[in-house]
């Protein structure tokens, strides 16, 4: 979907707001960091000059983050959490996964050479169908990407909120979305990132819908860590982490230090003041 710009006011009011939650998150984070290694995994949507669009981030900003991420060491691959996520293998407390979601042409064109050059390693949650609002990667452009290196996984036909589809519409989706990418890339499609990812669009009916779909892992627009092998921990509705533009340049290493874990006080706490699903695009609450 092409980047939209929100209100100033909502604006202003969400920035302060991510730069109190980042700022105390820090504090927090360094007082009472699990002894449990966690990890995180960020969410990107399209990149451009967008203004007062929170998920339009600019090339620059990218490329910061990504020479963090890469001086830091903390890049790590979808196997590499999936794996970590399962208790079968240890990642190093701090690590992040980048991913994307939607499958917008700016990843291929402004994102790729910067991940590239980093040698980041990233998934697309790609689209396989044309819903109303979206510029999305052809085929043939998500096969470049991934001949580039970035891993693909699966973000539905229509984005639209599974929690308002019935059992058979939802599971119909999962199928064909799955099957569709397979088909147009040849690899399996194995992993899901849930169109709006928020409480009320990941009911239990749809977690076993994502199960019986066949895919393995399932990410949320929930904020959290990932702790290794943790027992409460389902692997169809794990955490990420959004990153905004409009941001100071300190919130970016606090977040994949856990500061914008507190966050999910608003993701859930408040999830009944969030705006209805299928108005909930660029001005999404949280």
């Amino acid at each position: 979907m092409s980047g939209q710009s929100i209100a100033s006011s909502r604006w202003f009011a969400k920035k302060a707001a991510r730069m109190v939650f980042g700022g105390g998150g820090s504090v927090a984070g360094r007082v009472f960091r699990s002894s449990e290694p966690q990890i995180r995994v960020l969410t990107y949507h399209r990149f451009g000059e967008g203004v007062h669009a929170p998920f339009t981030i600019s090339a620059h900003q990218f490329e910061q983050e990504m020479a963090y991420l890469a001086k830091s060491g903390r890049a790590v691959s979808l196997a590499e959490v999936e794996a970590f996520a399962a208790g079968n293998a240890e990642l190093k407390c701090g690590s992040v996964l980048v991913t994307f979601d939607d499958g917008d042409p700016t990843v291929r064109t402004i994102a790729m050479p910067i991940l590239q050059r980093y040698g980041i390693p990233s998934v697309v949650y790609a689209l396989s169908g044309q819903p109303k609002g979206f510029d999305l990667m052809s085929f043939s452009e998500l096969r470049e990407i991934q001949t580039g290196g970035i891993t693909i996984g699966s973000h539905s036909i229509s984005h639209r909120s599974f929690g308002q589809l019935s059992r058979d519409e939802a599971l119909q989706e999962l199928v064909e979305s799955k099957s569709v990418l397979e088909n147009e890339l040849g690899v399996a499609i194995n992993s899901f990132a849930y169109p709006f990812g928020t409480k009320k669009d990941i009911t239990p009916q749809v977690v076993a819908c994502v199960r019986e779909a066949g895919y393995t892992t399932a990410f949320s627009s929930l904020h959290g860590p990932i702790v290794s092998g943790s027992a409460s921990q389902d692997l169809l509705n794990l955490p990420r982490v959004k990153v905004e533009s409009g941001d100071p340049a300190w919130l970016f290493p606090a977040l994949c230090d856990g500061a914008m874990d507190g966050w999910r006080i608003v993701d859930t706490s408040l999830a009944g003041l969030q705006k209805p699903a299928e108005e909930h695009r660029e001005a999404a609450a949280a």
